[in-house]
């Protein structure tokens, strides 16, 4: 895989492989459209925090960090997944904050808020508690993204979320393959 976009555009990255939650990284095409996306609405990445929160291979937040974020955080439960992606940082000098744990007791106990945040759990989770603590650590202009299965959920349909005591409805959605993006941008 490669980083689509900024510093590092072109780079070929190694996916962590032979473990025991092997990582489904993002494809090139999603990330570099949630990029573009992102882009329409913010001018400029450069005081912009970005978290993504099962970080998998680690790509997603590189990509952020790729193109301009000043702070990016990731979040990886597995171990040994974690020592690879600390690996690929390393390597190339990305100042990213690898945090290694459960990604709904870290951002709980966190007092960061973050300006766009990215949620890609393995696709057999159960995405409201994720959604519920995501959105509380959500700037108030912060745009949330949701990687899902598409098969999951029907188009346009809202997503199952009580935040206020009400259902969220993304503002942008996009399918790539079996890989569904929900934007959602609280005002």
């Amino acid at each position: 895989m490669h980083v689509t976009g900024g510093q590092f555009k072109g780079r070929i990255i190694k996916t962590p492989s032979g473990y025991s939650s092997i990582p489904r990284p993002t494809l090139s095409i999603a990330r570099e459209s949630v990029f573009n996306i992102l882009t329409s609405y913010f001018e400029d990445f450069s005081s912009l925090s970005f978290l993504d929160m099962f970080a998998g291979s680690g790509i997603m937040a590189l990509e952020a960090y790729s193109r301009g974020f000043s702070k990016v955080f990731a979040i990886e439960k597995d171990v040994k997944v974690f020592c690879s992606i600390k690996e690929i940082y390393s390597k190339i000098n990305a100042d990213i904050n690898l945090i290694k744990g459960d990604s709904l007791k870290i951002i709980s106990k966190n007092d960061e808020d973050f300006d766009v945040i990215y949620i890609d759990p393995p696709w057999d989770f159960d995405y409201e508690p994720i959604l519920n603590s995501a959105i509380k650590k959500l700037k108030k202009e912060g745009i949330l993204i949701v990687e899902s299965d598409k098969t999951r959920t029907k188009k346009g349909a809202k997503m199952s979320c009580l935040f206020n005591g009400s259902e969220i409805l993304p503002f942008k959605e996009k399918i790539y393959g079996r890989c569904k993006l929900d934007f959602v941008k609280l005002s």
